[in-house]
């Protein structure tokens, strides 16, 4: 008997390790952009949209430099840096032992769906996911992750009690708790949030705590 039925996971830097192509996509349009260096690494702002990862970087406000910069990062990332990401150990096994356990597994994420569903079937992972979510996978746009995961809990009727959100960033744990659900952080990943029900060294540890 599981405690959790319903197990939403975050994807960048909780199933897969995809900044080696989040950061050469952002590097290429910067430089494409600005016509200059980006003065900064970028993987502990990972996790937020691409344009809010701009807004941190450099503070740009500039709307039609913004689109024209996630237009750049688009066009390298969904052909190229895409095919950069690698499952983190241990992934395919739990999502297995999921599967096989009938679970209910979503993708809960702020990448664009397009993205999402070609790094899914890359990695031959799309079949243990009852759903992908994504700030774009809807008629309406999503805001942010805390009304990502209402949707799914809505349109899904899943339990509070019985739902669990594991990711690696701030944005998760605050995601989580303003949908009152347990979160679990994967501490592998490329965030932090210190308010964490619970805290992951690796992600089979996940299969004792549902």
């Amino acid at each position: 008997m599981f405690k959790y039925k319903n197990i939403l996971f975050d994807l960048d830097g909780t199933l897969i390790d995809s900044a080696p192509g989040i950061e050469q996509s952002f590097y290429i349009a910067y430089l494409k952009v600005y016509k200059t260096a980006c003065p900064h690494v970028i993987t502990t702002f990972i996790g937020p949209p691409i344009d809010q990862v701009l807004k941190v970087v450099n503070g740009e406000t500039n709307l039609e430099i913004i689109n024209h910069f996630v237009d750049a990062f688009k066009e390298h990332y969904d052909t190229v840096g895409y095919k950069k990401s690698k499952l983190y150990e241990d992934v395919e096994l739990v999502l297995e032992i999921l599967f096989k356990n009938k679970l209910n597994v979503f993708i809960v994420t702020n990448k664009r769906l397009k993205p999402t569903k070609l790094i899914l079937e890359y990695l031959s992972i799309r079949k243990y996911f009852n759903n992908i979510y994504c700030p774009d996978s809807e008629d309406i746009r999503f805001k942010n992750k805390t009304h990502i995961i209402a949707d799914v809990l809505q349109s899904n009727g899943l339990q509070f009690s019985e739902t669990i959100m594991i990711g690696d960033t701030m944005h998760d744990g605050i995601a989580a708790f303003e949908n009152k659900l347990d979160f679990a952080l994967v501490e592998y990943g490329y965030g932090n949030y210190e308010n964490s029900k619970y805290n992951l060294m690796n992600l089979k540890q996940l299969i004792k705590i549902l």
